[in-house]
């Protein structure tokens, strides 16, 4: 199921150009951001960064909307991607705190039995806590889009389609990360392609000597290896992997929440002869 779900996807890629949008805004805003981060503008790469993250959800809720009613008109995208901002926002923002309420609490007990500044023991906390906190909320923009829910309905709604069909949920994340690992992979090898005459001095060392160099790299050594082309054609390899993943993302996303809706939940009763239903 989860490879007819990948096929949709990508006839919807291929068939809607619209949905690249996403893929424009965001490989734009990475290009831009690694360059800044290259020539020096931290401070300014950092802002812009943020306030694309905080933007984002605008461009979610669009796609959504397209997707959902295939809409091409200007004005009403705009529109729709207005009116769901905060339908988007805020349910992340109440999953972001029930996170952090019960990070805290779960804290408590691991310092009383001595293991409060464990290493080890802290991030086994958080990953226990955010794998199913994200597995459990990852239809909440499809569900605040499409089916215009309240907050906390929202990811009630979420919750149930994943138990629903847990197998497309977990099929979802295990794609995007060998369709993350396949486009990186490119973009790394294009990126060395473009830039190999930078590397001809280390093509004598071993790999064990050549990561013992790397890793001790700092940003002005690598500024000043690959120097200003370099940095130009970094941002734009980064941009341009970001510029498939995303629409990839979330167009895949939303053929899986279609598809969990499309699931029968056959709950067992029966009728009484007034024509009233009676769960057992």
């Amino acid at each position: 199921m989860v490879l007819e779900t990948l096929k949709r996807t990508l006839h919807l890629l291929i068939h809607r150009p619209l949905l690249w949008i996403s893929g424009v805004y965001a490989g734009c805003i990475a290009a831009l951001v690694i360059w800044l981060e290259f020539t020096g503008g931290m401070f300014l790469a950092g802002k812009i960064a943020l306030l694309a993250v905080i933007a984002f959800p605008f461009i979610v809720g669009i796609m959504n909307h397209h997707l959902m009613t295939g809409d091409t008109d200007l004005k009403n995208l705009i529109t729709t991607g207005l009116r769901n901002y905060f339908p988007i926002v805020l349910p992340v923002v109440i999953l972001g705190g029930m996170i952090v309420i019960m990070a805290l609490l779960l804290s408590v007990p691991l310092s009383i039995m001595g293991y409060g500044s464990d290493e080890y023991a802290l991030t086994g906390l958080m990953l226990g806590i955010l794998i199913p906190a994200i597995l459990f909320s990852i239809y909440i923009d499809n569900v605040a889009v499409c089916e215009k829910t309240r907050i906390f309905d929202t990811l009630k709604r979420s919750l149930e389609l994943v138990t629903i069909k847990l197998s497309t949920s977990v099929g979802f994340f295990i794609i995007s990360v060998i369709m993350t690992v396949i486009v990186s992979l490119f973009g790394a090898f294009l990126w060395g392609m473009i830039l190999a005459d930078r590397f001809t001095q280390f093509i004598d060392m071993n790999l064990t000597t050549q990561q013992g160099v790397f890793s001790q790299y700092t940003l002005t050594d690598w500024q000043a290896l690959i120097g200003p082309e370099g940095t130009i054609v970094t941002s734009l390899v980064f941009g341009l992997v970001t510029f498939i993943l995303v629409p990839f993302l979330l167009t895949f996303k939303y053929s899986c929440y279609k598809e969990a809706t499309q699931e029968v939940v056959t709950i067992p009763g029966e009728y009484d002869e007034k024509g009233r239903w009676y769960k057992y």
